[in-house]
């Protein structure tokens, strides 16, 4: 692993990477910089943004809000009413809470949309994001499909602070990344703490900035691969839920196109999970990319292995990396 991880440093890799097995650390790698202008190079503890790593976190807090008595297959309207939109599309009633976090609403990705990139660095707020897509055509009548959306993780953030009476940022902290002991894992409105890491289209081509208001519960979460391994590994100690709520997580919702969730090796989406085999032993993942960040979290539950890859550049395969390293964990 050492070996691999230096040919990629050799040819520009940015990030931090971790690759563990029953708690052993097999590897820890930081290479590049976290700020290429104040030359501040990337260390293993540096923080960065998850991108869609955070579809992890938020179905797992909607699907803890059923010890609040919430019922997945509730609609999510009456949870919408009167603090995010003052009513509901009609083509909106049948859709249900489990469908906006296993993409299959049939609500468009705002991430689609035109103008999403241009106002990416700018402050919103949830409202004023599904005010966004709350009025175009659905993709397909809700339960019938999949397709990839942010929008859904979006209308469940919302649904997350209208039960916890919290701020999604406030509801993580309590339910997810205060018990884990996350240090390093929230979610902010703005920026992450100072010193994360920037991000880059390219090596030398800096990103502009992504306001954690636009990401929100769809991408908008920060951490470590250190607190991402640790998050990985609550779920096989039942520490972020009980036995029945991570089976739950891990229980496939949709079938994958035929080219697989998001064109990756997949066979099924679960509550913000891809489920995959990787020779014959169980996978599940989700990959994270957005403008300046790919990263990559890998987990085999069966055998305990976490194979972690976050980068401030978008260019990076981090999902091929962590693929290779969880590979290379099963034959070590």
């Amino acid at each position: 692993m050492q070996a691999y991880l230096e040919g990629l440093a050799a040819n520009g890799f940015t990030g931090s990477v971790l690759v563990l097995r029953r708690g052993q650390v097999l590897a820890r790698f930081a290479a590049g910089e976290a700020d290429e202008e104040n030359h501040i190079p990337v260390r293993t503890d540096t923080v960065f943004r998850l991108a869609s790593v955070t579809k992890e976190f938020t179905a797992m807090l909607l699907l803890k809000l059923q010890s609040c008595g919430v019922h997945l297959d509730d609609p999510v309207c009456p949870y919408l009413i009167p603090r995010f939109i003052d009513a509901c599309p009609e083509a909106w009633l049948p859709i249900t809470l489990r469908q906006t976090v296993t993409h299959t609403s049939g609500i468009p990705d705002i991430q689609g949309l035109p103008d999403f990139y241009r106002l990416l660095s700018q402050p919103t707020t949830t409202r004023a994001l599904i005010r966004r897509f709350i009025n175009l055509p659905l993709d397909f009548p809700p339960g019938t499909s999949w397709k990839y959306t942010n929008s859904g993780f979006i209308l469940a953030g919302a649904i997350i602070e209208t039960v916890t009476h919290k701020p999604y940022g406030a509801a993580l902290r309590d339910e997810i990344a205060g018990p884990l002991n996350l240090r390093h894992t929230g979610y902010s409105r703005g920026n992450p703490p100072p010193g994360y890491a920037k991000g880059y289209f390219t090596l030398g081509s800096p990103a502009p900035p992504t306001n954690g208001s636009q990401a929100f519960s769809a991408t908008g979460i920060y951490s470590t691969t250190d607190d991402i391994a640790r998050w990985d590994r609550s779920f096989g100690a039942y520490l972020v839920a009980p036995p029945a709520i991570v089976r739950q997580a891990f229980t496939p919702q949709a079938p994958c196109p035929p080219a697989g969730c998001l064109n990756l090796p997949s066979s099924a989406y679960a509550f913000g999970w891809i489920l995959d085999r990787l020779d014959g032993h169980r996978l599940i993942y989700h990959p994270g990319l957005l403008q300046g960040y790919a990263a990559s979290n890998m987990y085999l539950p069966d055998e305990d292995i976490e194979a972690v890859v976050l980068s401030n550049v978008e260019a990076t395969n981090s999902n091929g990396i962590a693929r290779h390293l969880a590979t290379l964990a099963l034959e070590s």
